[in-house]
């Protein structure tokens, strides 16, 4: 009577094991291809093309029934507080 021996793989050749090693793998180079696209179009030193236009002059309507208009305020510091009554 002889015993037959199975042929057992080693831990790394194991379906199993290489089905998550795949997945570490294309997950480490998604974050980081990810991390090399925002820090790579952060780099850049050149001001947006949007902010080195002048805003348009407008006038808006207050709620005690004058008006604001830009010009008023060219060339001082602003700061604009806007709510949103439909979010919680």
């Amino acid at each position: 009577m002889s015993i037959k021996k199975r042929k057992t793989r080693p831990w790394w050749r194991k379906p199993k094991t290489l089905r998550r090693l795949a997945v570490l793998v294309l997950s480490l180079a998604l974050i980081g291809g990810g991390a090399w696209y925002v820090l790579a179009a952060g780099s850049s030193s050149e001001p947006k093309q949007f902010l080195q236009e002048p805003a348009p002059a407008f006038t808006l309507p207050t709620i005690g029934g004058g008006s604001v208009a830009y010009a008023d305020h060219l060339g001082q510091h602003n700061l604009l507080l806007y709510f949103n009554e439909g979010m919680g």
